[in-house]
């Protein structure tokens, strides 16, 4: 109804009245992709990592590197389950959204904890975690990609963006997880690769903000 559009998109033009939902986006995605990337500098910089390739958690684990990575990517999970909620109030016809709320929340407790525990303090913790965070993420955008073509205000390629970048997220899930069978030590630039591309790929996801 028109009523529910012009309440839609209220939502999705101010977030709790005061803050642009773009500007919170971008947020989001700023405070993520400079905390990795400063982080990896310094891990670089510092000798503890090579340069070609670590994973990204393997960047948060000596100082002074883990210190902006702490606080860095706990904002960025909290700013990211805001966009979950964004997405809820703002696609009322979306089939599954309160499932894919649930998956959102989860993905964003479980980069928290990334953020908060890294793999030297408790590496089955961070571990799961990460898991937790890379599954759950990608079966939300996989939610909201193939329910937006139900909203009207969401573009063709916008469509296009969010299925290409969901299934990017999958594909590159799974390929780490057979080289993790076939051995960590042995594929660890392959799976950090696949981690970086996946990273790469949930951000350029979440710069669209008709996908939040």
């Amino acid at each position: 109804s028109r009523d529910r559009q012009t309440s839609s998109h209220l939502i999705m033009s101010t977030i709790y009245g005061s803050i642009p939902v773009k500007s919170f986006i971008y947020i989001n995605v700023g405070v993520t992709v400079v905390t990795i990337l400063v982080c990896y500098g310094l891990a670089v910089g510092f000798g503890h990592v090579p340069a070609w390739l670590p994973m990204i958690s393997d960047c948060a684990v000596e100082p002074p590197e883990k210190y902006p990575f702490r606080i860095g990517i706990i904002t960025g999970a909290v700013t990211l389950f805001g966009n979950v909620i964004i997405v809820y109030g703002a696609f009322p016809s979306f089939s599954l959204r309160k499932l894919s709320a649930v998956f959102g929340t989860v993905a964003s407790l479980g980069l928290a904890i990334v953020g908060a525990v890294n793999e030297k303090e408790d590496n089955s913790v961070h571990t799961i975690s990460a898991i937790c965070f890379f599954l759950f993420y990608d079966i939300y955008m996989t939610i909201i990609a193939y329910n937006s073509p139900t909203d009207e205000r969401i573009s063709r390629a916008s469509v296009i963006n969010k299925r290409f970048f969901a299934f990017l997220g999958a594909a590159l899930l799974i390929i780490a997880g057979i080289y993790g069978v076939l051995g960590q030590d042995k594929y660890g630039i392959q799976i950090a690769i696949c981690e970086w591309g996946g990273v790469i790929g949930f951000e350029v996801f979440n710069l669209d903000r008709k996908s939040g």
